[in-house]
């Protein structure tokens, strides 16, 4: 996807895409070709109720008076309200039309005082957004879901300001893509070696990138993790990511870590096969840790983050962890494992101490496809979160309605922490109950949490859109990019 951003508008010719609000005079051109054509336009617009309610629209095919193929109107009725979100989904809006009508190259029109320049860069965030696809498999070329749109020739007076915030976002477009395609890759083609030298790619840009294989991690005492690994013929990895934007200080501001199973049988507590398949986004928190983190490189942000990544492959074998062993962390805290399926914890307790121990850093955030238990509790509409700090809770959670990646506050007290209290050793991966499954993964975190201001966001009914939706095509959908950014840019550019 092409932006090309001018000055005042010039192009009389091609697709012509206007853009206009309501209780807000016509952009001159089409006031002039309206005047010259007895009042065509208006009348046009009189026919189809044109009442800038619903996005309406109006197709002007070879109008009069025009060089131009089309020109093509749409109405909104923006307001002291008109958010973030609006804006993302009026720009997806623009996408949707210009495909259906088959169009690869149109020119955006606007007024200059109806739009300012970060609300525009918003709305081409949205337009780009849009024109993801993942084609990559189909050999036979007619069941392509096409994405026509490839130029959009931008036109405003305040041309450099657009452009100046338009670098930021996208960056961030280009995270989101990333974690689409990482999420959307099947398993077969994205083993925790794989995914680790996807990792290794971002040194491109700039990002420091470590990878330790199966060897160091034993070195390090990971055995949380390591358990799990041990029934795949495909080995483990950890990556870890870092991003100095302020070299001045040697603080670490942030940490993200992020859940990697690159497919997820269950192991020994083997899954039903029903659904099996989706286990392929089994390490979406990975994946947004890494789109996150380009996301931020290039955008080249004045914050000091790291990223940390536990890559595995959660299989039943002659080799696998059963129900009922006790694996030790490196923290040095024992594990009871009941239930092998409840794997993703043990994967991030290695790798949540091993980011407090190598970074540390002053606030920590785990992202993970956790618990099921989330999506029964709070469906898919947002991540479940969980936090030993309310100021930070409250913080992401204004942050999510602004950018509309929405987060639900849930209960990680003490009160829970004898779900997971084991008769033989410190601990259990799984609740006594069946009540409050989500909670007691969190729980079960946070004991790997030592002084460090935390974060859990379980992200299982949120990774994976089960259908088309503003802004996300149906599959990997980047959930938690764009709200992690939103955290960094607020607080430290």
């Amino acid at each position: 996807m092409k932006f090309n951003f001018n000055s005042e508008f010039s192009r009389d010719k091609g697709v012509l895409f206007f853009v206009c609000a309501k209780n807000e005079p016509m952009h001159e051109y089409l006031s002039n070709l309206d005047k010259k054509n007895s009042n065509y336009i208006k009348q046009a617009m009189k026919v189809v109720n044109f009442n800038y309610k619903e996005n309406n629209k109006l197709d002007l095919i070879l109008p009069k008076g025009s060089r131009s193929d089309r020109i093509i109107i749409l109405g909104v009725n923006k307001n002291s309200s008109f958010s973030d979100i609006d804006l993302g989904k009026l720009g997806s809006t623009i996408t949707t039309m210009l495909n259906n009508k088959k169009i690869k190259e149109a020119s955006l029109i606007l007024n200059d005082k109806t739009f300012k320049a970060n609300e525009l860069a918003l709305m081409l965030y949205g337009i780009s957004l849009n024109t993801y696809r993942f084609n990559k498999y189909f050999s036979d070329k007619k069941k392509i879901k096409e994405n026509y749109l490839e130029t959009i020739n931008l036109y405003s007076a305040n041309h450099k300001n657009i452009k100046s915030e338009w670098y930021r976002f996208n960056a961030i477009k280009e995270g989101v893509f990333l974690t689409r395609d990482l999420v959307s890759e099947p398993s077969n083609n994205l083993t925790p070696l794989l995914l680790s030298k996807e990792a290794l790619k971002l040194r491109k840009i700039g990002l420091k990138v470590e990878q330790l294989d199966e060897k160091k991690l034993k070195q390090l005492k990971m055995g949380a993790l390591l358990g799990v690994a041990q029934g795949s013929a495909n080995k483990p990895y950890v990556v870890t990511l870092e991003w100095r934007g302020n070299k001045s200080k040697k603080t670490m501001d942030y940490s993200f870590v992020g859940k990697g199973v690159t497919f997820d049988t269950g192991g020994i507590s083997i899954k039903p096969s029903g659904g099996m398949e989706e286990m392929k986004y089994d390490m979406g928190g990975s994946a947004v840790v890494l789109g996150l983190m380009k996301a931020l490189a290039l955008r080249k942000t004045k914050a000091n983050v790291s990223g940390v990544i536990g890559l595995v492959e959660n299989m039943p074998s002659g080799t696998a962890q059963r129900p009922g062993d006790v694996v030790k962390s490196m923290s040095g805290q024992t594990i009871e494992v009941i239930n092998t399926d409840a794997e993703g914890r043990l994967v991030l307790a290695d790798i949540l101490w091993y980011a407090q121990k190598k970074f540390q850093p002053k606030k920590i955030i785990d992202l993970a496809t956790l618990t099921g238990a989330i999506i029964v509790s709070i469906g898919q509409e947002k991540a479940g979160m969980f936090s030993n700090n309310k100021d930070f809770a409250d913080e992401l959670t204004k942050l999510g309605l602004k950018v509309g990646e929405e987060v639900w506050n849930m209960p990680v007290d003490d009160s829970y922490e004898k779900d997971i209290r084991s008769d033989i050793a410190d601990m259990k991966n799984v609740g006594s109950g069946r009540g409050a499954g989500s909670t007691a993964g969190a729980i079960f975190l946070k004991r790997f949490i030592k002084d460090t201001i935390w974060m859990h966001l379980d992200i299982a009914g949120v990774t994976w859109a089960k259908s088309d939706r503003p802004m996300t095509p149906k599959g990997g959908s980047g959930f938690g990019v764009r709200l992690l950014d939103e955290l960094v840019f607020k607080n430290f550019k």
